[in-house]
């Protein structure tokens, strides 16, 4: 609910011409009862009713948001509920509705939560209305307002919540926001289901004439239809929109409906608004009383309605006021407001002047039904103004205003009086006086010459103001402004009032001058002389230098003589002394004002030397040195004397002659043409014309280092035995050319490419050298091999680089390709032979004399052959085998790089004979026949052919094809031929076939056929290899009648139950988990009747390969690493591979290489390539073989290489006024090249690092003054820019390479504008060297309070063995437990040792322990500075830096 008046507000929709018309009431109680209403309904009306042009509450839509803006109008006419409103039209707001709710239908009892978010300039705040009504705590205790900020930060969310929903909690729900004289609103219907009922509205106000619209309160859902009846008659009936399970078809007649519109065109007295909304044109007077009456259907039929009455009330009309005329001081005044038209109620209030009627006139108001009268009963000036008529009823609002003024006579406010002004300041004269109308004030001025008065504008000629008020102001008094002036005052009421005074004008003591120099030399006589001008009396005070001068004594007289205009004070000194000299003041006053006159008296005499010489900057070849005056004598000049050296005498030293700056606080000159890097001497002599002063103590100081001016001699460049290395030598430059201590040297070396017209920069190579005696010498590697270089030298100091040497030409050694070939290829071109080709390498730098080529077989050693071209064919190779092949080129200094190895094979060929046959009699007509693989199958083996025949016939034999996918594990296959004759002997062979052919017979077999069939095993033994760990099946595969019985033999030990051996019912033998106890000779005896037969394996067992044995070589950018070749198995080489990973510290692991298939067994190193420098790695190898992989071996390194090495000094820097120039090449990249430097800086003092960008100064005139050419050309630069001139910077350089990063720290400072240095800042502080000193004092207090202790201590033990020592027989077994030795202390309670005191810990510091009388502790004993029971420091760590730097700084 609002509190203060009620307030209306009107909003226009453009889109249907309807107005929407809010209230918000006041004061609810005592308004609702002043007009019929009860003050504790829930149901009141609301905005149901209204002028049409005005609107009904907020139009109902699904959703609508509808702004206004707060607009003062008058009143407007009732058209509702009796409540007082005022009129507020739409406008632009500031207030908006980001979010809000929409319309909703809900079943009863459910929860509903209706929302907004508003934003506006400052936090709205909410109402909530219900058809109109303000929805407050009050309302329902189910209703629950909330408001809170928006959890984005912007705007303010209201919620309403309703719990269990009722059918009357139905209705326009309507959310406004308000800020300031903004607000904006949203309405939206909310129905619940229930039967339709229609809420009470009191009767309905309107002005006569206005439109008005009617909007039904009904609540229940569905609504189907509405219905307007007026006495008796249907006016409009309208269908709702509804639920579609509810939709009904309502059809009537088209005559009615013709009928209808007929009807309401011609009266236009009712119209149908949106939603069932009546609208009624124009409420006449006689319709007052008329009831209308609102009915509502459910689609079930069921109905409510609700009649509403409209009273019709007219706008109040008032007559003019009547205010008498002619009105005097202190009569009676009546303001007479009268009503001619208008229903009561009505209220009149009155306004003075706009504003509320002040209690202090002291006005009666009397009011009635129809007029109110204001009674004012002793009239006066302060009553006069505008007073305002106000009649107010239920629907407007009028006003009649009338002025009431009276005549008063003038009376004085501030009556003039005679008045004093002083001469030349600013005068005011005061004269006013008041009534009405408002009286006229004029000036006048007797005229002294003619007698008359005369208006003072006319006579003051200027500079004279006169304001209506009366006042009048003189700018400037002068002497004519004194004399008789008149202030006249009138208004045509009354007497006019007058008033004469006298104006005088009073000199205050001044003077001509404001003060004068005198200058005289000591011992001769002056005269001081004061002449204040003004009126009488004068009195003048003499003081020197703010104090009184003494006139007791002889040497000074004073003397005044009055004059006729002022006085003369005359000062007489008879001989001056030094103590005279200064600034005298003769202070004169008069009773109008006070002036002062100085005389600065100056004394010459011999002058004193300077003060305080000092030497403020210096520079290579100039230096500003400055002191200060002597004060006690005057100074014209000075004379400097300075020498180059302490072995030259005074007298022939340079002298100059300075003249005095009367100006400058400190006397300077600067010195020029000085020599770089040379001792200096200076003094200084203060002169006048009486004679010099003695010379100063001089000051000693030293010119700062220039660059180098000459070049290194005698440059030589040499070739090395190493390609790509060079040899420079040279001298120093001539020694009067250092202009310093030279630092070391630069060495540049330029390659001359061929065809290119200038040097190549990109390939320059540029080096520093650290100086040393005598012949200078550096060797310059890494430069490109068989490349002409131009080499040159250049000597630095800590001023920067000198000139380069004229370039000494010299070409650097060849050395092997730097490259591989590539595009290796290769091919098989026969069974034994295979074509390699190649691309030809381009590279520089070396002469190329041809290709070797290298190759090998998985399991042989590197062959290779070399050949000038790039296709070569290698011949007399394996049949159908892999080779390796890389292919590398060599020049004169040896072989280069291979390329990366390929595998190529030779084509297939017929194969070899079967290695091994055998032939057996399985039965009187069939044999077996079992045999091997070749040893060289020179192909994939598709099949074998068995050849059998009797050895008695010439005919062909006969052939069995048997396929080779039939081999057994262990490379054999067996073959029964059947279907021959007992008694015959047959030859038996067999060939094998490739794709190429059949190859060689094996070995003839010829066996005879009987009927006994001897015991026989066709399983073909021989060399066996088995992983350790595997299992290994050995065949027994027997032959023979009766069947043979078989037995196993192990190394000749018959193999009985072990667990690591099985008989299989094939009389194989499974051996499982095997290792090396288990290798060695096994044999299958087969014995029956007949016979016996065995075949016999040589069991090898392969173990896992040891792990590598790794031995590392660092360098810059590669690891080389090397192992050991893996020992032979049972005399054979072992087929082994290598798998290597790696990781940077902290990195993950990647794979690095692996030696399957492209490494031959002798190669036992590797190198890899492409790493950071400086950078810790792990290596891991394992070693991998048929059988497994070894463990794998870790190794750590480290490639050569280091962070970058700062400068412990600032040599590498130089600066100007703005710039600070840094030679990079100062910093050592040790032995990692530097990718990067961040350059940091802040001034002295500052707190905040900026980040500097690299950016070189054009090589104007004052850079190239200050700074040779060649220093901004040099590579590596950079250059600070837009710095203050004059000021020191903290300067933090980072230089970054592959092994990490290194940051210093530097204190630097640019110079003046003129290019001189300045000194160290006042607060430059070595922090070091203070936490040193300070350590140091407090570690001398501690050992002296530790000394003080042990003397105590050992003059205490020696009293106690003395006392022990008479009371040792009484005492004897307290004696036999303590022994009197230092280091046990006697039971003594007196007794104390001081130590170290023992501290507390956390658990047990808060403890509190009894003490034994014979127990020894320790007491904490107090020191200056320390507190009891804290721990003694027994070391003392002074704080302090490993790498001390003179001139680099900590930034605090």
């Amino acid at each position: 609910m609002i509190r203060g008046t009620g307030i209306t507000i009107y909003i226009h929709k453009k889109e249907d011409h309807t107005h929407i018309l809010r209230q918000f009431q006041s004061d609810a109680t005592s308004q609702s009862r002043a007009r019929g209403i009860s003050a504790d309904t829930t149901d009141n009306p609301g905005n149901y009713g209204s002028p049409r042009h005005q609107n009904s509450a907020w139009e109902h839509h699904p959703s609508k948001s509808i702004k206004h803006k707060k607009k003062d109008s008058k009143p407007a006419h009732r058209g509702y509920a009796n409540y007082g409103t005022t009129k507020r039209d739409l406008g632009s707001s500031n207030v908006l509705i980001t979010q809000h709710f929409s319309a909703k239908v809900v079943t009863p009892g459910e929860e509903l939560s209706l929302q907004c978010t508003a934003t506006a300039d400052r936090p709205p705040r909410f109402i909530w209305e219900r058809d109109g009504v303000v929805i407050s705590s009050n309302t329902d205790q189910r209703y629950t307002l909330g408001q809170m900020m928006s959890p984005t930060g912007v705007g303010v969310v209201s919620q309403l919540n309703i719990s269990r929903s009722r059918v009357e909690d139905g209705g326009l729900y309507a959310c406004i926001a308000f800020e300031s004289e903004s607000s904006t609103g949203h309405s939206a219907r909310i129905d619940v289901f229930g039967p339709p009922y229609i809420r009470t509205l009191p009767p309905i106000k309107v002005q006569s004439g206005e439109p008005l619209k009617l909007r039904c309160p009904f609540y229940g859902y569905p609504i189907s239809k509405l219905e307007w009846e007026h006495k008796g008659k249907k006016i409009i009936s309208s269908t709702l929109p509804q639920h579609s399970r509810y939709k009904r078809t309502y059809a009537t007649t088209s005559n009615n409906s013709k009928n209808t519109r007929r009807k309401r065109k011609k009266r236009q007295l009712f119209e149908s608004g949106e939603d069932g909304v009546l609208n009624i044109a124009k409420v006449v007077k006689e319709g007052n009383g008329d009831t209308y009456t609102c009915i509502v259907y459910s689609p079930s039929g069921e109905m409510a309605r609700r009649s509403f009455e409209i009273q019709v009330v007219e706008a109040p009309e008032l007559d003019e006021l009547r205010v008498g005329t002619g009105l005097k001081e202190g009569q009676i005044v009546q303001i007479t407001c009268n009503i001619i038209s208008g229903d009561p109620p009505i209220y009149f209030s009155w306004l003075k002047d706009g504003k509320k009627l002040p209690a202090s006139l002291k006005i009666t108001e009397r009011s009635s039904e129809l007029f109110s009268v204001l009674i004012i009963k002793r009239v006066s000036l302060e009553h006069c103004g505008k007073y305002t008529c106000i009649a107010t009823n239920h629907v407007g609002k009028v006003n009649q205003t009338a002025d009431l003024y009276i005549n008063v006579a003038p009376k004085w406010i501030e009556e003039p009086t005679n008045t004093s002004l002083l001469l030349g300041q600013r005068g005011i004269v005061y004269c006013n006086a008041n009534g009405y109308p408002t009286p006229q004030i004029h000036w006048m001025k007797r005229d002294a010459t003619l007698g008359i008065w005369r208006p003072v504008l006319d006579l003051a000629g200027g500079g004279v103001i006169s304001y209506p008020n009366g006042t009048l102001i003189i700018e400037v008094v002068s002497l004519s402004d004194e004399g008789m002036y008149a202030c006249n005052v009138e208004n045509g009421v009354g007497d006019a009032l007058n008033k004469n005074l006298w104006i005088s004008v009073n000199k205050p003591v001044h003077f001509e001058t404001v003060g004068a120099n005198l200058t005289t030399k000591m011992g001769l006589p002056v005269t001081l002389i004061c002449k204040p001008l003004g009126d009488n009396p004068i009195r003048v005070k003499w003081s020197l230098d703010g104090k009184p001068v003494d006139f007791t004594t002889s040497r000074l007289t004073i003397s005044e003589t009055m004059t006729h205009n002022g006085l003369n004070s005359i000062i007489n000194i008879n001989y001056v002394e030094s103590r005279d000299g200064g600034t005298y003041e003769c202070r004169a006053s008069n009773p109008y004002g006070v002036a002062a006159f100085n005389v600065h008296l100056d004394i010459l005499e011999p002058p004193t030397p300077p003060l305080d010489l000092q030497l403020d900057t210096v520079s290579s070849n100039s230096a500003k040195l400055s002191w200060r005056d002597t004060l006690s004598a005057h100074v014209q000049y000075y004379t400097m004397q300075y020498t180059a050296n302490d072995f030259m005498m005074w007298d022939s030293a340079k002298s100059i002659n300075i003249t005095r700056q009367d100006n400058d606080v400190r006397q300077s000159i600067e010195l020029r043409d000085l020599q770089p890097a040379m001792d200096y001497r200076v003094r200084v002599a203060s002169g006048n014309q009486v004679d010099l002063s003695p010379y100063t103590q001089p000051v000693h100081f030293s010119t700062q280092q220039e660059a180098p001016s000459s070049t290194p001699l005698g440059v030589q460049v040499q070739q090395t035995d190493n390609p790509g290395e060079l040899v420079v030598s040279w001298l120093p430059p001539p020694r009067e050319t250092h202009n310093g201590p030279l630092q070391g040297y630069h060495v540049k070396a330029v390659p001359r490419m061929s065809g290119d017209s200038v040097p190549n920069d990109t390939q320059t190579k540029m080096v520093k050298v650290m100086t040393r005696k005598g012949k200078q010498e550096t060797t310059l590697s890494g430069l490109l091999k068989n490349m002409r270089y131009a080499v040159s030298v250049s000597a630095f100091n800590s001023a920067g680089n000198g000139p380069f040497s004229l370039p000494v030409y010299q070409t650097t050694r060849e050395g092997a390709p730097e490259i591989p070939p590539s595009g290796v290829e290769c091919r098989g071109v026969s069974s034994s032979s295979l074509r390699v080709a190649w691309q030809p390498i381009t590279a520089q730098g070396t002469s190329l004399l041809g290709y070797s080529v290298y190759f090998s077989t998985e399991d042989g050693p590197w062959q290779n052959i070399s050949s000038p071209h790039t296709e070569l064919y290698l011949q007399a190779l394996l049949k159908y085998t892999n080779y390796t092949v890389k292919v590398a080129g060599f020049s004169n200094y040896g072989l280069g790089p291979f390329s990366y190895p390929i595998v190529c094979t030779t084509l297939q060929d017929v194969p070899g004979p079967p290695s091994a046959i055998k032939v057996l009699v399985s039965s009187p007509t069939s044999l077996i026949v079992s045999w091997k693989r070749p040893d060289q199958p020179n192909g994939d083996i598709t099949h074998y052919t068995v050849y059998v025949k009797p050895v008695s016939s010439t005919s062909s034999p006969q052939n069995y094809r048997v396929e080779a996918s039939l081999e057994s594990s262990l490379r054999q296959l067996t073959f029964p031929v059947t279907g021959l004759s007992t008694g015959r002997q047959y030859e038996v062979f067999v060939r094998a076939h490739t794709a190429v052919g059949e190859g060689v017979p094996s070995n003839r077999v010829h066996i005879e056929l009987t009927a006994k069939v001897v015991a026989g095993v066709s399983s073909l033994g021989g060399r066996v290899w088995a992983g350790a760990g595997r299992a290994l099946r050995l065949w027994c595969a027997c032959a023979g009648a009766p069947p043979p019985r078989t037995v196993w033999y192990h190394n000749h030990n018959i193999i009985t139950h072990h667990p690591r051996y099985t008989r299989n019912h094939d009389d194989s033998l499974l051996i499982t988990n095997i290792d090396q106890s288990l290798s060695g000779n096994y044999t299958c005896l087969a014995k029956n009747l007949y016979g016996s037969d065995s075949v016999s394996y040589e069991v090898s067992v392969l173990p896992t390969p040891e792990p590598p044995s790794l031995r590392v070589t660092s360098h810059k950018n590669a690891i080389h690493l090397q192992w050991d070749t893996p020992r032979k198995v049972g005399g054979k080489s072992q087929k082994i591979s290598y798998n290597l990973t790696w990781k940077e510290a902290n990195g993950s692991w990647q794979d690095a290489w692996s030696s399957k298939g492209t490494t031959p067994q002798d190669l036992q190193e590797y190198t890899l390539q492409g790493l950071k420098c400086g950078t810790k790695y792990s290596l891991r190898m394992t070693a991998v073989n048929s059988v497994g992989s070894s463990q794998p071996t870790y190794v750590d390194a480290t490639t050569l290489g280091g962070v970058p090495i700062s400068p412990t000094s600032t040599e590498w820097f130089w600066s100007n006024a703005t710039h600070v120039y840094i030679q990079l090449s100062g910093w050592d990249d040790n032995g990692c090249e530097i990718t990067r430097f961040d350059v940091e800086y802040k001034e002295y003092g500052g707190k905040i690092w900026r980040k500097a960008e690299n950016r070189l100064p054009q090589l104007d005139q004052v850079w190239s003054h200050y700074v040779p050419t060649s220093l901004l050309n040099q590579p590596n630069s950079f250059v600070l820019a837009e710095l203050s001139p004059a000021q020191w910077y903290y300067i933090r350089v980072s230089a970054e390479n592959a092994a990490g990063v290194s940051t210093a720290t530097y204190s630097y400072a640019t110079t003046t504008v003129q290019g001189e240095s300045i000194g160290l800042p006042s607060d430059f502080l070595d922090l070091n060297m203070l936490v040193i000193i300070c350590s140091s004092i407090l570690l001398m207090i501690c050992s002296l309070t530790c000394v003080y202790i042990l003397v105590k201590r050992h003059n205490h033990q020696h009293l106690t063995e003395y006392r022990n020592s008479l009371t040792a027989e009484c005492k004897s077994e307290r004696s036999n437990v303590t022994v009197n030795t230092p280091q046990s202390a006697p039971a003594d309670i007196n007794s104390r040792v001081y130590s170290t005191p023992v501290h507390l810990t956390a658990e047990n510091k808060h403890e509190l322990y009894e003490i034994s009388p014979y127990a020894q502790f320790a007491i904490g004993f107090r020191t200056f500075g320390h507190v009891d029971n804290q721990e003694v420091p027994s070391r003392i760590h002074l704080p302090g830096n490993s790498k001390s730097r003179s001139v680099q700084g900590t930034p605090p």
